[in-house]
């Protein structure tokens, strides 16, 4: 497992530096090694949704939610978005909420 985790986080660090966030959507009830995958979602901000098969609602509509487009037929993600908050030296900002990851 260790040297799964450190291939996982490897890549992970890699897939962040580019830009690529890693989702993962899984119809299986058997071990798929999320565990050993965590910092790959964690660090790029991706999804991971796991259910019991492909027919199941819950697959199914989390996948069509994560497709949808706008009018324009583009997908409703931004992609290589980059925040940044401007304030004094006393104000020290701990964390965000949503899926985003620090760029360190």
């Amino acid at each position: 497992m260790k040297s799964a985790i450190k291939f996982y986080q490897s890549l992970a660090d890699r897939a962040q530096r580019v830009g690529i966030v890693m989702d993962v959507f899984v119809a299986d009830v058997d071990q798929v090694g999320i565990i050993e995958m965590k910092p790959c979602l964690e660090q790029t901000g991706g999804f991971y949704v796991m259910t019991d098969s492909f027919a199941n609602p819950v697959f199914k509509e989390s996948f069509k939610k994560f497709f949808e487009v706008d009018e324009e037929g583009n997908l409703k993600m931004g992609f290589m978005s980059k925040i940044s908050a401007t304030c004094s030296r006393a104000i020290r900002i701990a964390g965000a909420v949503g899926q985003l990851t620090s760029l360190k």
